[in-house]
């Protein structure tokens, strides 16, 4: 969906929505499972990945595609935050999210969505406004809270109101529930908060087989939302992980949070990054909204300190240490922190119980080691192997270093110092590596596929072109327009026009100038093929209707593999600027 049309009916946390870069695969499947939900095609589904890694953004630009296509699919998302909760405020919280939510949905009020209204408010909207079906819920629920010891009534009614509804009024709903194992520790079945109701998952059996509502719910422990999954809903949820971006999506990120954020990161440091972090979107935006004082990643020095300070004190750190610090203290030994770094250190192969024991010298038996391994396993700080007796590390070098850094020295009295030297040496390996993959330019272009080019030259216009006194805009195109030049430019970011007839037309580029006519609109391509007349024939046409909106500025076709005779001849009577990678250089 073309994100200028998107109706923002809930806050995406991510912040600026241009943030939400990728996941191009993993959102079209969620439309498409949203959209086979009204012909109770969709089953439940669980998405499971660690903190940081994109869960809430994804769900939550669902949510606001869901609402602003307006169709028969009601969005309804809720949170189980950390916490104790007694279980009658957390089923009246829930509740009246949900309401709020449908009424807002159907309604068409952005802040009836973002507000949590009173049961009294709600019923007031519903009645003025001829939903008798949620005023019939609402009494029922109000009824119910009227015995406040009745919790398994009051949670009952809660719950199900979504399937209810929807059962009633003909609607679908889709019940996008957030970090869904904290519902197993976070609430109680007592106000004195004494008793918590480790089984409540357990209550959704039924309702997540609902057709009329199935269920989209996130974890971000992964092992442990699996347990409940799988131990106390079987069968119930498909289950997906959400991994990282795929390469030219995290070079994507990288260039989009460059541009975004005003941090200047160059070309040679936006691959070494990607390729040291695999495509983290977490771990590349910890390392470009990193708050190390001496941050400069316009250099491959600058990124390594930079990723220093992330590994041993940001952001990065602090993420893991919630994972590290949790788990350890239920399991608080040195040999668990062995069986770790051993695993992490080891994360090429599987390994059964007994391996473990004797790799790492364990004064456990299998069932002890078992007990230990599996308490590691919940906590996300190892990972199942292909049997019940086998386990591996986490495939995560970030992860690993992180661990080793804080805990080799306690385990194997190996000091610091020769860790960070070792990592070091290791990242300049890699980064010798990757330099000499790209050393040729044919190298260096079978990283700029899709949109990373038109972020290659955003960067440019944004951060560079004006530092440079000697470069001209003539030097850069062929054909080149009287009195077009280079300026300052206030943003660089695409620009979409709706042209005559209703036709809606994006220019890949367009830089913002401070000064009025000289924003530079840039068409680019980085096909494979050169360009042919007859593309050069849409530009043509696309500019003389946006000029004749009155649309000033130069206009721009970059293509990376050039152009066919006929094609410049053609650009070249119509007095318009044209590059490729010869004459405006991407390396």
């Amino acid at each position: 969906m073309d994100d200028n049309k998107l109706i923002y009916a809930i806050e995406e946390r991510i912040g600026q929505p241009d943030l939400f870069t990728g996941r191009k695969e993993e959102l079209s499947y969620f439309e498409r499972w949203a959209d086979e939900i009204p012909v109770k095609l969709s089953r439940s589904t669980a998405l499971l990945s660690r903190r940081k890694k994109g869960k809430t953004a994804l769900v939550e630009r669902l949510y606001n595609i869901i609402y602003t296509k307006n169709g028969p699919l009601v969005p309804f998302y809720f949170e189980v935050k950390e916490g104790s909760k007694w279980i009658v405020d957390f089923a009246l919280n829930f509740y009246a999210s949900f309401i709020s939510q449908y009424l807002g949905f159907k309604l068409r009020d952005v802040n009836l969505c973002r507000t949590i209204k009173s049961l009294d408010e709600l019923n007031e909207i519903a009645s003025k406004n001829g939903y008798k079906a949620v005023s019939d819920n609402i009494k029922l629920f109000k009824d119910a809270l009227k015995d406040k010891d009745m919790v398994d009534t009051i949670w009952n009614n809660a719950q199900s109101a979504p399937h209810r509804i929807a059962s009633v009024t003909g609607d679908y709903i889709v019940q996008i529930i957030d970090e869904f194992q904290f519902i197993n520790s976070e609430i109680y079945w007592d106000m004195g908060r004494t008793r918590v109701a480790n089984d409540l998952a357990g209550s959704y059996l039924s309702l997540a087989e609902s057709k009329v509502a199935p269920m989209l719910v996130t974890g971000s422990w992964v092992s442990w939302l699996k347990n409940i999954i799988r131990g106390q809903l079987p069968g119930r949820f498909i289950e997906t992980e959400l991994n990282n971006l795929k390469e030219e999506e995290g070079l994507e990120a990288i260039y989009n949070y460059s541009i975004i954020t005003g941090v200047p990161v160059s070309d040679d440091v936006a691959l070494y990054l990607n390729k040291l972090v695999n495509s983290d979107p977490f771990y590349i935006s910890a390392i470009i909204r990193s708050i190390y004082k001496d941050k400069d990643l316009t250099t491959v020095d600058g990124l390594i300190k930079t990723l220093d300070f992330e590994l041993r004190r940001g952001s990065i750190y602090g993420t893991w240490m919630e994972y590290i610090s949790r788990t350890l203290s239920t399991v608080n030994d040195k040999n668990a922190k062995k069986i770790v770094l051993f695993l992490s250190k080891n994360r090429e192969k599987e390994w059964t119980r007994q391996e473990i024991i004797a790799k790492c010298n364990l004064p456990y038996d299998d069932r002890e080691a078992e007990n230990k391994l599996q308490m590691l396993l919940k906590g996300d700080l190892i990972s199942e192997g292909s049997t019940s007796i086998r386990y591996k590390g986490m495939t995560d070098d970030i992860f690993y270093k992180v661990f080793r850094y804080k805990y080799e020295e306690e385990i194997d009295n190996f000091p610091l110092e020769k860790i960070l030297d070792e990592e070091r040496e290791k990242q300049l390996m890699e980064i010798e590596s990757l330099q000499k993959e790209i050393k040729s330019l044919k190298g260096r272009e079978k990283y700029y596929k899709g949109h990373i080019l038109e972020y290659v030259l955003m960067k440019y216009l944004k951060f560079e072109q004006y530092k440079k006194e000697n470069v001209m805009l003539k030097d850069k195109v062929y054909n080149p327009v009287q009195g077009a030049e280079f300026a300052r430019y206030q943003e660089v970011k695409p620009y979409k026009v709706m042209l005559e007839g209703g036709r809606e037309h994006e220019v890949d580029i367009w830089a913002k100038s401070y000064e009025e006519g000289k924003d530079l609109f840039i068409e680019v391509k980085s096909w494979e093929r050169s360009i042919s007349k007859s593309d050069t024939e849409k530009f043509v046409k696309t500019v003389e209707d946006m000029k004749t909106l009155g649309i000033k500025g130069y206009f721009i076709y970059y293509s990376l593999n050039g152009f066919e005779d006929d094609a410049k001849k053609y650009l070249n009577e119509n007095g318009i600027m044209y590059a490729d990678k010869k004459s405006w250089a991407i390396v």
